[in-house]
């Protein structure tokens, strides 16, 4: 598995903080860490780095323990004791990284609205995240 660097290099050869630097958009956000390419937003991004990989681990191996039932991001949210804005970007990274995927089914929301159930693909169950049973697939 290759892993990312937290900020990839940026360099275009300008000296840090020119101008011509400043005015680009980023050109890559933090792998599992969102950000909007404000410096403020890259800090944070960096500090919550070590703690978003422990709840991506915990998002991950609840969704693979519920099997082929798969998990909702408020049925997440409320077995491991995560908000939304802690759970969803963690949720986010795993689906970016193909670890789990859109199950094709939905639940009702507490909102009363379709939600969608996320379970672990083949690549998260070959990469150690125990299920429950699966059926074939």
């Amino acid at each position: 598995m290759n892993h990312r660097p937290l900020f990839p290099d940026e360099s275009d050869g300008q000296p840090a903080g020119s101008p011509s630097e400043a005015s680009k958009p980023p050109k890559s956000k933090p792998y599992g860490v969102p950000h909007n390419g404000s410096q403020t937003s890259r800090d944070a991004a960096e500090r919550i780095a070590p703690v978003a990989s422990a709840q991506a681990a915990r998002v991950l191996v609840f969704i693979a323990q519920q099997g082929d039932d798969g998990a909702t991001d408020h049925e997440v949210q409320n077995a491991l004791g995560m908000t939304g804005d802690s759970e969803r970007p963690r949720r986010w990274s795993l689906q970016r990284a193909g670890l789990i995927r859109d199950s094709g089914q939905r639940r009702q929301s507490p909102a009363g609205r379709a939600a969608i159930v996320w379970i672990a693909t083949d690549a998260a169950l070959l990469a150690g995240a125990s299920p429950k049973q699966r059926q074939a697939s």
